[in-house]
Formats: C-alpha cells, structure tokens, sequence
C-alpha cells in the first residue's frame, strides 16, 4: 500500500460507501484531487473509493515503484577527479556523473550539492545531492521522473520527519513531494542512508494539476511574495508575474474588508488554510508560516490563483508545546489570520486536520515501518542510533497531540489589560526542556519568583506565555541573571535573552556570569486584538539563567 493510502485506509475501511460524483472511474483525476477527497472522506465520515480504484491510479504514476511502500533505492555514484573538484569549489554548479541502480547504469548525470547552513556538508564528507538525469541528456527520466534529491538527513536521525511530513500534508490535500529512501556509495565509498525526495518539476506538478505549465517559485533571491521570488526550472514557458503581484498586493491591503476579498481572487484560500494548519501542527518552524523559508508558490493555471506548498521537513514535532495560534512571520499567513473569515477557518481546518489526521497511534506505526525498512542497509550503530532517535520521535509526536487537545479547546484569550501603562505576564509554560538539565518556577532564596533553566549540553529552551494586545508600540522587558552559559558554536544569537514569537532576537545577549540585568525588546502589533508569543529563552552548550517572575511585564510605548 502506498504511504498515502497507508494514511487513510484504515479511516477509509471503517466508513460507509458513497460514490465519486458522476462516476467511479478514476482516469484523468489528479493525486491532488484524489487525496482532497481522501481527506474529505475522513473528515466527513465518508468513503471516498474503493481502495483498490485509489491503488490502481496512484501507481500508475510516474516514479510509482520508486516511492512504494517502504522502498530503498540502492545508487551507486561515480564522480570524476576535475567533477570532485568542480564540486570543492563550486557546490552548486552541475557535473557530470555516473549513476548505477542494480543493473542499470546512466551516464552524464546531472548532479550538485545542496543543503543549508545546517545541512550542508561538503563532497568529501556526507553531502546532500540534487541529481538531474534530463539536464545534461534531454529527455531521459529516472523511473518516470526528471529530477530527484538526496537529502543526507543530517537534522533528521531518524530519517521519517520529510516522510511524515509529505503524507500528512497529502492526506489534508495540500500537494506534496513523495518521499523514499537509498543507500548511497560515492566513488566506492559508503555515503550511507540518505533520504530520497521527488523533485519540484512538470513530473510532479502533472500529477497535481491539469496544467502543469503555470510558474512555479521558490524563496531563493527573496523570502516573501512582496519580494522577487526565484522562478523555478521547470521546463514551462516563462508567464508574467502579475498573480504573485496580485497576492502582494491583497496581503498588503490596510482594509481587513477589502484584504479578504482580494485574497480570494488570487489565493487559493482554503487551500491556504490548510497548509498553515499543517505546518504549525507538525511542527514545520522552518517554513513559511514562521520562518519564510522551505516552500513553493505555484500560479495553478485553471484558476489563476496561487497555491503554496510545503518543502524541506526535516524537522519537525520538534517542541510538542509550539503555540497552534503563532505570530505568524510569511506575509500572506499574517494577512489571512488576521481577517475575522481567516481567523475562523483556521480554527475550524485546524480542529479538523487536529481529529483526523495528527493520530499518534497510527503515525507511531508509521515510524515503526520507516525505520525498519532502513534495517537491511544500516550498520549496527546507525540502526540503533536511528531506533533511539524514533522512540524520542514517537514520544514527541504523542506529546505534541496531548499539548493542542489541551490547548485548542481554550477559549480565546482576552485582551491584556495595560493599567497605568504596563502589565504584569503571567501563565508561564515550559518550551522544550533541555535533555540534560531542568526547568522550574519557584522562589530564589532572597524571595524573588524565579523563571530557572539549566542545562548541562547543547539546548535550545524557553518559557513562554501569550496575551492579546491591540495596535500600538510595546517593550517586552524583565531581569535576568546568568552562571556559567557557554554560547552555541554555531549561529548569531547566544545564551539569555527575551524575544517576540515569531521575530529574531533584538534583546542583549547575556553569556557567562553576570549580576541582575534588565534586558528588553520593543515591538510592534499592526492590528487589534493580536497575540503575541513572549519568550524568555536559552540557547547554550552549558550553564544556566534566572528570569525575575515579577518583572517580566508589557510596557506601551509611545508612538
């Protein structure tokens, strides 16, 4: 059974029979429509096909026996010594490779390294690959595909989060790239487990839409839609960019009325929706909702509108108590969670997609089957590293759905009251407790109510509260005291520090020892009855820090 229908089948199984409006018959459907009635169906209580119809289609796509259930590719890379060195000095420039799947062998292979700050490692090391078997030989596929990626899996142990996070999005409807995995040699040497990932092209855009020919973007040159966005390679004749001008234009509208129906005409609006449920449900914090980053916009030609979709999910469920109403930080996520309609429709999709789709149960199995179809090709201490990693994935997962039954069901928080000018924050939570260390709330000693974290490795760990403020300029200010923080190796922003959800740090930076201090951050709100995310956090290889309870406050500032 293919991961998607893995997902719903089980659902599927336990409901009555309807039938597809019009016909059974599933030729010319898209995957993108069959998985929106596959979620509809668990949804509604409904049987959406007969599973074997739904199998029969899905494998009739291109790379079907690539991306079956739990296949391992087994690739065998030869790079030449001026391509090796082409790659130390350029990693982004294409060489030619050589490439052999069991007994087949292709040759001029397309390929270069990728990866982020955190990913990225260099060709004599682990890299992540791009590998294009059409740029180099037109017209040749790879089982049916174009392109695909190698993703070394380095902030991902336990090689699922890029699979869970595919199938999960599939099954609420929103188009995602199908994932596997391969057993990767370099010039004879042993690369390792990689995670093998379908590549943005026509191949997989044909599977979604009736015309793959629309532009496809990606947050390369700009982060946002108000800013240029790199156009994609996929092989389609160039178009205006006038529908990702127009979704700029209405995220931007001052009009909350006005922005509403603007973001319709050129958004897929509950689409939309959906992928900002999904993403702040699993956990997705480096995509587009709160980073701006690992996402596609695709300008969907039958409709004329755009459409967002996820990317680059190696890490996720990683702070099971992540708020389910973040400040959001993507231009076109603030804009709709801010309209009445937006706001609603988020709540709604989001207590849905919660019911249906985030099942521990069923997504620990899921986990289960990953990581054993990685036990053949894994040495002893990867194999166990990989097990290690997934239990602690699996509790996460378990976690994060205790933590949004608790939390979704609250009501809304009210507005925060700023007597004489300030307010005091209370409700404080714990934010991924550090493994090695602890976090509590009480008095010091000398009677201060303390705010205590400690760690004796490498963390990245906060206390938070949320409140509910109108339009206005703010500073979020308190004491804090530090012993012994020792900064992370890498990355800007270190030790102790106050931040705004959703925003980078523009507190101090306490590291080391130090006395009292007063530290603070000023921010805006944009609209009324907004909430906001307050955190005092820690990010460290070692020591500890105290935030003073009793001064952490919500001051107004003049305009």
């Amino acid at each position: 059974m293919t991961p998607f229908l893995s997902l719903a089948g089980d659902a599927i199984r336990r409901l009555r029979s309807i039938r597809f409006a019009g016909s059974m018959e599933l030729v010319g459907v898209s995957l993108r429509r069959l998985l929106q009635l596959m979620a509809f169906a668990i949804c509604c209580n409904l049987q959406a096909a007969p599973e074997h119809e739904a199998r029969k289609y899905l494998e009739a796509l291109p790379g079907a026996d690539l991306f079956r259930e739990d296949a391992v590719a087994k690739l065998q890379i030869e790079i030449s010594v001026p391509g090796l060195e082409v790659l130390q000095k350029e990693p982004r420039q294409f060489v030619s490779a050589t490439i052999r799947e069991n007994q087949v062998v292709y040759t001029n292979v397309a390929i270069h390294l990728k990866g982020a700050i955190g990913s990225f490692r260099p060709v004599d090391d682990k890299p992540s690959l791009t590998v294009d078997f059409e740029h180099f030989s037109p017209g040749r596929k790879f089982h049916g595909l174009r392109r695909v990626h190698l993703n070394n899996s380095v902030e991902d142990p336990t090689y699922c989060n890029e699979r869970l996070g595919s199938e999960l999005f599939g099954a609420a409807g929103i188009p995602a790239p199908r994932v596997a995995g391969a057993l990767v040699t370099l010039n004879g040497r042993r690369l390792g487990l990689y995670v093998l990932k379908e590549g943005f092209t026509e191949d997989f855009l044909s599977c979604h839409f009736s015309h793959p020919g629309g532009n496809l973007y990606e947050p390369e040159e700009g982060h946002d839609v108000n800013q240029h966005l790199k156009r994609n390679s996929v092989r389609a004749q160039a178009r205006d960019r006038q529908a990702l001008r127009a979704l700029a234009m209405a995220a931007l509208d001052p009009n909350i009325s006005n922005r509403w129906a603007a973001l319709n005409k050129s958004l897929a609006t509950k689409e939309f929706i959906s992928f900002m449920a999904m993403e702040i449900m699993i956990g997705h914090r480096d995509g587009y909702c709160l980073a701006r980053n690992n996402f596609r916009v695709y300008e969907e030609l039958d409709s004329q509108k755009i459409m967002f979709l996820p990317d680059g999910m190696d890490q996720l469920f990683g702070n099971p108590s992540a708020p389910w109403q973040p400040r959001m930080a993507g231009l076109v996520a603030k804009a709709v969670i801010e309209i009445p309609e937006g706001k609603l429709g988020y709540r709604e999709c989001f207590t849905t997609l919660l019911t249906n789709l985030l099942r521990p149960d069923f997504l620990a199995t899921r986990v289960d089957r990953v990581v054993a179809s990685l036990r053949p090709f894994a040495t002893v201490a990867e194999f166990d590293s990989i097990q290690n990693e997934a239990i602690a994935l699996k509790r996460r997962i378990a976690e994060r759905r205790r933590d949004l039954d608790l939390n979704v069901c609250q009501p809304e928080l009210k507005l925060l009251s700023l007597e004489n000018g300030d307010a005091l924050l209370e409700n404080w939570v714990k934010a991924e407790e550090p493994h090695d260390g602890t976090m509590e709330m009480g008095q010091s000693p000398d009677g201060i109510s303390e705010l205590h974290i400690m760690t004796r490795s490498e963390a990245s760990t906060s206390w938070r509260t949320r409140a509910v403020l109108n339009r206005g300029h703010y500073r979020f200010e308190g004491r804090a005291r530090v012993s012994g923080v020792k900064p992370l190796a890498s990355g800007k922003h270190q030790g102790a520090a106050l931040r705004i959800g959703g925003s980078t740090r523009r507190s101090d930076d306490l590291v080391g020892d130090s006395s009292w201090r007063v530290l603070g951050t000023d921010f805006q709100v944009e609209t009324d009855a907004t909430e906001v995310e307050f955190i005092c956090e820690l990010r460290a290889v070692g020591g500890e820090v105290w935030f003073d309870k009793a001064t952490l406050k919500v001051v107004s500032m003049p305009q």
